[in-house]
């Protein structure tokens, strides 16, 4: 689950100012306080990881689905598969 922020907290202060003071109200100094500020959530938000989808099938009564996550290799086989290629 989400850490969910005080909204006393400095950095939702810094947001919330930026936002409105900055964005609303046209104040550059605290335009580029709002840059630095949202600029990384919004970039990892937009730049991020995209989910994929494989495949999408539809199941009837009685069909059974299952789902499994492969195992990383560990580091002695990451090792031995670098010294192979």
């Amino acid at each position: 689950m989400a850490k969910k922020l005080s909204l006393l907290s400095p950095t939702a202060m810094l947001r919330h100012n930026a936002l409105y003071k900055g964005v609303f109200a046209g104040r550059r100094g605290w335009m580029i306080v709002g840059l630095f500020v949202w600029g990384p959530r919004l970039a990892k938000r937009f730049l991020g990881r995209q989910q994929e989808v494989l495949i999408t099938e539809r199941l009837v009564a009685g069909q059974v689905l299952r789902i499994e996550a492969i195992e990383p290799p560990t580091r002695q086989q990451r090792r031995a598969a670098a010294r192979a290629s």
